[in-house]
């Protein structure tokens, strides 16, 4: 009797163990996952103004599965096919967030409701976190956050070193293009007008030492030497920072913030002015808003949509050099 009575205490004290290992383990298991922060690390450590408009490759691949992120792949059709962020989707960037105006000037921004019936063709949901990717240092993604901002989109965000840097470390890639309902997408309120500059506003920036024109163009373009419309050169008084010193070399990912300070106040492109930037199709032009605007944390930076497309087509002032 006395027997039985042990063996019962030490199957009871067995369980008890037990059951207190899984708990335990359990409790751990709630407390020891990563946090977004934990993720974005390196991204926190730069000193960008607003850090959670970029995403690491290690914060996508542990949030691939969560239902309310959209990873949007605007590199072209080929490239997608070819490999892409599983479960992403494709828009290519030129068609959705590009158009010829009612003038004629060539990649403007188009009208809300073309890039809302795209959105919704991909699924896209008001509510939903956009993460943006593309094949050259996000220039494309840059355009497409741009025009989602001007929209007003909620939440949409870069992945820092976009598609070179995934591709190049490791992480999955997929073949299959996921299957999509459209979810009838549609923007609410006014565009915000104040991230877009006329060449108006640009003209009366001039002469006017509050204002600069930041124009992310190459050197040869900037100068001249390199025509891509009826007249070259630049703007009186601009300033020309080439978009590509924005990010490092093979990783692609966007350079600290002390850096980046340091390359545009160099340039003689400050945080107390108005700053306009300008490009030829306002694509790179973009790309040097989102690190001024977002990284930086520069209050007034309008993206001069019409660029040297409409600048040197038109009878305005220029210069060259």
């Amino acid at each position: 009797m006395d027997q039985e009575i042990k063996i019962k205490n030490i199957m009871k004290r067995r369980i008890y163990l037990t059951l207190s290992f899984f708990v335990i383990s359990v409790l751990i298991g709630c407390t020891s996952g990563t946090s977004d922060s934990e993720l974005n690390t390196d991204i926190e450590n730069r000193g960008y103004s607003n850090p959670s408009r970029l995403v690491s490759a290690e914060w996508l691949k542990t949030n691939l599965e969560e239902d309310n992120i959209v990873i949007i792949d605007v590199r072209k059709a080929e490239d997608y096919a070819a490999g892409h962020i599983p479960g992403a989707v494709n828009l290519l960037a030129k068609t959705t967030f590009q158009a010829d105006n009612e003038n004629g000037v060539k990649g403007m921004l188009p009208s809300g409701d073309h890039i809302a019936a795209l959105l919704s063709s991909a699924g896209v949901k008001p509510t939903d976190t956009i993460i943006i990717y593309d094949g050259i240092k996000n220039l494309w993604s840059s355009r497409g956050l741009w025009g989602l901002d001007v929209y007003g989109h909620k939440d949409s965000r870069l992945l820092d070193g976009s598609w070179a840097y995934w591709s190049a470390n490791g992480y999955e890639v997929s073949t299959t293009t996921p299957s999509i309902k459209a979810s009838g997408y549609k923007f609410s309120g006014q565009p915000n007008k104040n991230l877009i500059a006329t060449w108006e506003e640009v003209l009366n920036s001039v002469d006017d030492p509050s204002k600069i024109v930041c124009d992310t163009r190459g050197p040869d373009e900037y100068s001249g030497k390199d025509v891509r419309a009826a007249q070259g050169g630049h703007i009186p008084g601009s300033k020309n920072v080439n978009w590509v010193v924005n990010s490092s070399g093979e990783s692609e990912e966007f350079l600290p913030a002390s850096e980046l300070k340091s390359i545009y106040e160099g340039a003689g492109i400050k945080g107390d002015q108005v700053v306009f930037t300008l490009c030829q199709t306002a694509v790179r032009a973009t790309h040097t808003w989102f690190v001024l605007q977002e990284l930086l944390g520069y209050p007034t930076v309008k993206v001069y949509d019409g660029s040297w497309t409409e600048w040197g087509n038109a009878d305005l002032p220029i210069v060259t050099r």
